[in-house]
Order: C-alpha cells, then structure tokens, then sequence
C-alpha cells in the first residue's frame, strides 16, 4: 500500500488518481485505435467521453453509499478522491451501461456495436483503477497469512490484496477480450461475443474474491456483492450459450465446407 507515489515539489502525486488517469489513458487508446480503422475518431472518441465520465460518477456514488459512514455529510469527502480513494465496480459498470444505452437510442448510433468495443476498453480501464484501489488503500480482503498478504496502514497483520487480484483477472480478460472483438469485426464470432464473457467473468471473478473480503450485510452466508454477481450471471448465461452455439455451429459448417473442397481437389 503506497497512497502517495513520489512527491514534486511541495505537491504529492496520489496513487488512486495516478492510476485513475493512467485507465483512462490507455482505455481512450483502445477506443482511438477501432474508431481510426472505421474513420470515426471524434463519433467514438467523443461518445466514449461521456460514457466514461458517466460510469465514474456513477461508480463514486455507488461507493459512498455503500461506505456513508466513512464520509458523513462531509461533501469534501465526496470529491477529494485522492485522500478518500474508491469506485464501485458494480455501480461504474451500471451507470456506463445504462448512459450509452440512452445516448445511443438518442443519437441513433449502433449501441450493440460500441458495446463490444466499450467493453473492450472498460476491461482495460478497471486492471489500472484496481492498481490505485489497492495503493491507495480503498479495498483490501481479509487477514491472512499467505505470502501474497500485504500490510495495511493503521491495520496490524497481513491482508489479502484483492484489489491486486482483480487486476490480474482483468489484464488476462482484456487480452482475450481484445482476441474475442477482432474476430468479431471479421464476423467470425456473433455481435456481442465480448459484452456476454466479460459479464460472466466479471460475475464470477466477483463472486469468488468476495470470499475474502469482509462485509456488513450476509444474507445466507453471501454478500450483497455476491447476490448481484449472481443475478449478472444468470441474467447473462442464456445469450452467452446462445452465442457459443452459434460459433460451434459456425465451426461445423466450415468443416463441412473444408472436407468438401477437399473431396472435389
């Protein structure tokens, strides 16, 4: 836990917004990158903005709520994110989704489409928002005694980084993600592919670290976290095995096709 990297001067450079920015940086690149290929810079660039701006306040909001009793009623609390670091996962990811549906349906603009691409970019945004989560001290799991734990300020003992953790799970999900919307535009595999793995994965990565974590509210020995992540999972597991159908069907019919070429060569 570092929550100030280095110090300029008399002016400290805080981990969470570092990181924050950082996400930003390199989720906006992703974006930047599909959106030249199509020669839409400024319609995806411009879209991707908002969406962001819209998934972070969402995700600040959602995390003061659901930790009040660390800010109070004091509103500087609210917005100083680098003394009082934190995101909610779940409350960013509602909040983008719901902006881009509405500002979509507004603009007429292809929601489905930039989904998969926001998806991609997302999963790229959150390894980085995790780094500084964990740096900065917003979230840390329980005690133990692994050699993975790390020290706390103000805790005695040793901690699971979670927030380190999740990190993990989203740069392997954002190499595949990456993979998985490629073949997408080359309509190897159906329209939102990446937006279905992504929600699984994001379901169950959830559902699993939350085990080491500690919460206020249990209901049947899980969490509010975990209940959610559920709903997500199942809300999304129909489309997700109607899509995986599609591609081994997809798959079948080029074999058939292959064996049947080679039969007439």
């Amino acid at each position: 836990m570092q929550p100030i990297l280095f110090t300029i001067g008399k002016f400290n450079v805080y981990a969470f917004g570092f990181f924050l920015a950082v996400s930003f940086i390199f989720s906006t690149f992703v974006v930047w990158k599909y959106a030249k290929e199509e020669f839409k810079e400024e319609e995806y660039l411009d879209i991707y903005l908002y969406t962001a701006i819209a998934g972070i306040v969402s995700a600040r909001v959602a995390y003061i709520l659901l930790h009040f009793s660390e800010f109070g009623t004091n509103i500087l609390r609210y917005i100083l994110v680098r003394e009082t670091p934190g995101l909610s996962l779940f409350g960013g990811l509602i909040g983008a989704f719901i902006y881009l549906w509405w500002y979509t349906k507004v603009k007429k603009y292809n929601f489905r489409k930039l989904l998969d691409l926001f998806t991609v970019a997302a999963s790229v945004a959150i390894v980085f928002v995790k780094i500084g989560e964990q740096l900065g001290g917003a979230g840390f799991g329980k005690e133990t005694d692994s050699f993975l734990g790390v020290r706390i300020i103000g805790q005695t003992g040793r901690f699971h980084p979670v927030e380190l953790y999740e990190a993990f799970v989203y740069f392997f999900l954002s190499i595949i993600l990456v993979l998985i919307y490629n073949r997408t535009l080359k309509k190897t595999l159906p329209e939102n592919t990446a937006i279905c793995l992504f929600v699984l994965i994001s379901s169950l990565s959830i559902f699993g670290l939350e085990f080491l974590k500690t919460s206020t509210v249990y209901w049947y020995g899980l969490s509010a976290k975990q209940i959610a992540a559920l709903l997500m999972f199942f809300i999304i597991l129909k489309p997700s095995i109607s899509r995986l159908l599609i591609i081994v069907k997809s798959y079948k019919e080029r074999r058939r096709k292959n064996d049947i070429s080679h039969e007439y060569s």
